[in-house]
């Protein structure tokens, strides 16, 4: 075995230069741009090389399709162009699933190749790990190689349960940088960059500096509507700048597919949608299979699981297991819960108590509406965008909470569970905000129910409208969100 696995060693330092580069180009050599997080583990790594940081291992989780792999090829390209050696890249899907083998062989192989012991070492070196996660071992081996040696960088990408997967322990010795589907303002940013690159007519559209920033805290932490409506009103000129120069038929096809970066360099949308759906495929056929729980007949119906929920927000596992015959509430509680830890459902539980939550059916959004719009594009065909744009907004405005918020120890985001109720409620400490989404023209009805049972200070309507407040509820139009 050990034999193999220095043979696959010695072929990956020889050609990983080779592989990598057709990860981070298209068919025609154009090379794929970078994403926002590039500069951050850039100059993570770079602190590395010459300020003798102690940050020494970063984890990028994330669901399938955001660009991980091609993020890792990226990093160690760049580390290539200027320091050719002392470089690994493995696949860890490879060495367990085709290999046979696991990651603690590969690296104490890899140690007999550099002729030296981690702890030995006199110079730096990085090793890049994809999809670290198939090894079941990765966390004591991360906190392993932190502790032989301050000569040793990782970076290492996972399915989006790695942080939750993190012991204590290892998360003193980690970075975690999750990496999302793209926001509207970075879909507009890659886009014109890559095609300014063939036509110099088109201009590259950045973001306006600190304008995300100054809505965000216009939004969420305003002491009421009519602070929240004025300073959004001094921010006008700001987000009108932005779009000057961006055509509104853009947000329509963000939505679609926008969000994935493969998106970017494919023109054919019917392309786009086989690449989403073979990305569904992956995460039913190798992520949840991965966790064992599964039976093959389980697997087999998770894709009309997604369907069903991508008609529809609001679920309930009771009534769906009785669709369902074949497989049972407990299997199904288990498949929602997989599907939660891939990312590839947002849940929003219903406000209130703790015998509320338990009760009432949770709201399922997707983390992309991507992925909701080629499973509905399979039933519905090209009627789909137009039959759920609402859906697809909800997707979009739940990412975007989920980014801004989730991520804290307890998650303030819910929804009203109440006929007629808001589609999302913010619990903070201090105050409570009822969020109505809606494509079209959205009156303040729902949002005004919502909040009189939240006793929140004020509401926001997310819709097609002008800028203006109706009692303390604001509506903002989907071009100021959409800029978060």
């Amino acid at each position: 075995m050990n034999q193999i696995v220095n043979q696959y060693l010695q072929n990956q330092i020889s050609r990983a230069p080779v592989l990598l580069q057709s990860y981070i180009q298209d068919e025609q050599g154009n090379k794929y741009l970078a994403r926002n997080i590039f500069i951050r583990l850039q100059k993570i790594i770079n602190d590395f090389l010459f300020k003798q940081q102690e940050i020494r291992i970063v984890a990028i989780p994330g669901l399938r399709g955001v660009g991980k792999t091609t993020l890792l090829a990226q990093l160690y390209m760049d580390l290539y162009s200027h320091q050719p050696r002392n470089l690994l890249y493995i696949s860890v899907d490879q060495v367990v699933n085709v290999l046979g083998s696991d990651l603690n062989t590969v690296l104490e192989e890899y140690q007999r190749i550099l002729g030296s012991s981690f702890e030995g070492l006199d110079h730096k070196i990085f090793i890049f790990i994809d999809e670290i996660h198939f090894d079941k071992k990765w966390p004591s081996i991360l906190k392993m190689l932190y502790d032989k040696s301050k000569n040793v960088f990782i970076v290492c990408t996972g399915s989006s349960a790695l942080s939750l997967q993190s012991t204590q322990d290892l998360a003193r010795r980690v970075i975690f940088e999750k990496l999302y589907p793209m926001n509207f303002t970075e879909y507009i940013l890659l886009k014109t960059k890559y095609l300014s690159s063939s036509n110099k007519a088109i201009g590259i559209r950045f973001p306006v500096a600190g304008l995300k920033d100054k809505i965000k805290q216009t939004l969420f932490f305003s002491e009421d509507a009519e602070s929240c409506f004025n300073n959004l009103q001094n921010l006008s000129n700001q987000v009108t700048q932005y779009w000057v120069n961006v055509d509104r038929l853009e947000i329509d096809k963000f939505m679609r597919f926008g969000t994935m970066p493969f998106a970017l360099t494919v023109q054919d949308e019917t392309r786009v949608q086989t690449l989403t759906n073979q990305l569904i495929d992956k995460v039913v056929e190798k992520d949840l299979t991965e966790q064992g729980k599964f039976t093959s007949e389980t697997i087999e119906s998770v894709k009309n699981i997604l369907l069903m929920v991508a008609a529809s927000s609001e679920v309930s596992i009771t009534n769906l297991s009785k669709s369902l015959t074949n497989i049972s509430i407990n299997t199904l509680v288990q498949v929602f819960n997989a599907l939660e830890k891939a990312e590839i459902f947002i849940r929003v539980y219903p406000y209130g108590s703790a015998y509320k939550k338990v009760r009432k059916p949770s709201k399922y959004h997707f983390m992309t509406p991507a992925v909701r719009h080629a499973l509905l594009m399979l039933v519905e065909g090209e009627n789909a965008f137009n039959n759920h744009k609402g859906k697809y907004l909800e997707d979009i405005v739940a990412l975007i909470l989920y980014k801004e918020f989730a991520e804290k120890l307890s998650s303030p985001i819910f929804y009203d569970s109440t006929q007629g109720g808001a589609d999302f409620v913010l619990s903070f400490p201090n105050k409570n905000i009822a969020i109505e989404v809606g494509y079209g023209k959205k009156g303040p009805e729902q949002v005004i129910s919502t909040l009189k049972k939240i006793k929140g200070q004020y509401g926001l309507a997310i819709c097609n409208s002008e800028l203006r407040i109706e009692g303390n509820v604001v509506k903002i139009p989907i071009e100021y969100f959409l800029l978060i």
